[in-house]
């Protein structure tokens, strides 16, 4: 008899049900079966750990909210721009590759020192979100109807992604954060709930956890990005971890090693 270890990727679900059994900060947890994908053998757990939260996030600002195509191996081409401002960040490197894979043209913002790393998962153009000028020279590449999001969600970002937006012909502007504004009037600010494809809108959890991402995974077609930050030592270093999140960390993902088991 051969033992098989299934190693899974998997998106806690506490922060909105109120559960315990759903919490990350412990060695074993309880979650939504709509939110689990298998991790192939070529991909390390600590990388996959990346992904659970940023997938979600993006899933449901682009697929919940923007209503684009499921992501596809083989997408076809809708003709369509997209803005993700923050690629770099952790939602803004899994949205890149969504879109993408959803059909779209991704251009997107970064410190000019992860140029690269946004353009490496699928990002056609890139500009530097510090130019004084950013705005403009994105509303050159952009066409009238096409989307926006934004994957940072701080004050300025939200005033830059509706600035934009509003000059394409308006609608909704997917937010990381909860809307401030202001906003112009055919522009409107949605919060992405990242655990609405598990809960809500489970055709997007299926699309994107079930259908897709095994796949795409397997066939190195996603790349579970950005990297992580490993912190070792277990549930007294998650501390530790929240710590260095909160100072600031670029083009990485703070991940605690629970267990080396």
């Amino acid at each position: 008899m051969v033992d098989t270890v299934l190693m899974l990727l998997r998106h806690c679900a506490s922060l909105l049900t109120g559960k315990t059994t759903h919490a990350g900060f412990q060695r074993y947890t309880t979650c939504l079966e709509t939110l689990v994908a298998p991790v192939p053998d070529s991909l390390p757990l600590a990388n996959a750990a990346v992904l659970p939260l940023s997938l979600s996030t993006a899933a449901s600002g682009l697929f919940v909210q923007l209503g684009l195509p499921f992501p596809s191996l083989n997408p076809t081409p809708t003709g369509k721009t997209i803005l993700i401002w923050g690629g770099s960040s952790s939602c803004g490197s899994s949205a890149i590759q969504l879109a993408v894979a959803a059909g779209l043209t991704v251009v997107t913002t970064a410190s000019r020192s992860n140029f690269e790393y946004v353009k490496s998962l699928g990002a056609s153009q890139v500009f530097d979100h510090k130019d004084p000028n950013v705005v403009e020279d994105i509303l050159k590449v952009l066409k009238p109807n096409d989307v926006v999001m934004d994957c940072i969600g701080s004050a300025e970002t939200q005033v830059a992604c509706g600035k934009i937006l509003g000059q394409l012909g308006g609608g909704k502007l997917p937010i990381l954060l909860w809307p401030q504004g202001p906003f112009p009037e055919n522009v409107q600010g949605v919060m992405v709930n990242g655990l609405d494809p598990g809960l809500v809108n489970l055709d997007v959890g299926d699309a994107v956890w079930r259908q897709y991402i095994p796949k795409a995974l397997a066939a190195g077609r996603f790349q579970a990005k950005p990297d992580p930050l490993i912190i070792k030592g277990g549930l007294e270093k998650v501390q530790e971890g929240i710590d260095l999140l909160k100072a600031g960390v670029s083009a990485k993902k703070v991940v605690v090693e629970i267990s080396a088991e």
